[in-house]
């Protein structure tokens, strides 16, 4: 009785090893055999599509990585057109702009076509913007053509500094919010002016209208020239290869390019924000004690900062404001 039950007990703890170790086998050349299937079909002499995917903020490393895929893309034989699959809220002007820029580039040498998976808003509309086609859902949240900018509190208690600076000539000061306000007005000037380019000739909404940052979902950017067509992801990848001439009907490829991995970062939590004067939203960064050098202003093309955070015309809003 006791060799039985010693027997069955081996049998068991042989059995999970082997599905232990199966499961493991699987879970490491998974990607090692999608990656070889992906490899065949982009190195293949059949002409491809790209599906290219940015899932997160136009961040410097998102940014990097999809600046990368665009690169191989171009620069690939066999690949004739692009889907760049989004789903971003924007963030820094800076890497928005290297974003829009390789998109630009990419789009001059081939056909590109946005899927919006969810969200393309501010810099992530900026990035799609020199699109042939975007495709949207029903659901997807696409515009917001704006810019704001954080500004230390330093910048307005300026004059009453007791540290010493030596400037090397006039201009060379502690910088204003007037001129930030500037700066914010002269990014605006260049998102919308972009925006217009690309897309003035399909969109029903006058460059007034568009600079007021208005967001709008699938079905009614489609009616508004924000978007062309309300589709899935095969529908842009079919219009993507119907774009190209080097395509004929069917007989293609499609090979997808690993996304970066997604880092969420939040610009600011909702409990920094200690004041706001138009675009310029002031962060309380608590007592931080860090002695190297900072960047005093940063400039965002982002969705999402809330209604409470921003100003009601010429007139002040405060979260405590009760009347």
């Amino acid at each position: 009785m006791a060799t039985g039950s010693d027997s069955a007990s081996t049998k068991t703890v042989l059995y999970v090893v082997v599905v232990v170790v199966a499961v493991l086998v699987s879970t490491v050349l998974a990607p090692v055999v999608w990656n070889a299937t992906q490899s065949s079909d982009e190195d293949s002499d059949t002409p491809s599509v790209a599906v290219i995917t940015l899932r997160g903020g136009t961040t410097s490393n998102n940014v990097a990585s999809i600046r990368e895929d665009l690169r191989q893309a171009r620069n690939n034989d066999s690949t004739e057109a692009v889907v760049l699959r989004i789903d971003s809220g924007g963030g820094p002007v800076a890497s928005s702009e290297e974003i829009y820029l390789a998109v630009n580039r990419t789009a001059q040498e081939m056909p590109v076509v946005a899927y919006v998976e969810g969200v393309a808003a501010s810099g992530g509309y900026f990035a799609i913007a020199p699109a042939t086609a975007i495709y949207v859902k029903p659901s997807s949240v696409v515009g917001s053509v704006g810019v704001v900018a954080t500004v230390p509190e330093v910048v307005e208690l300026q004059n009453q500094q007791r540290q010493l600076f030596i400037r090397s000539g006039p201009d060379k000061q502690i910088i204003s919010v007037d001129e930030i306000r500037n700066i914010v007005e002269s990014f605006q000037n260049a998102f919308v002016g972009t925006v217009m380019k690309h897309r003035g000739d399909d969109l029903s909404l006058s460059e007034e209208e568009v600079s007021r940052a208005g967001v709008y979902t699938g079905t009614q950017a489609v009616e508004n020239g924000f978007a062309d067509e309300v589709g899935s992801l095969e529908s842009a990848i079919q219009r993507a290869a119907e774009e190209s001439e080097d395509i004929e009907g069917d007989n293609y490829n499609v090979y997808y390019k690993e996304p970066p991995e997604m880092l969420f970062g939040l610009l600011f939590a909702e409990a920094d924000v200690e004041k706001r004067d138009g675009n310029i939203v002031y962060v309380d960064r608590g007592d931080e004690t860090e002695t190297e050098f900072e960047q005093p202003v940063k400039f965002y093309a982002v969705w999402g900062i809330p209604e409470e955070y921003t100003t009601d015309g010429n007139r002040e809003v405060s979260i405590n404001e009760t009347n």
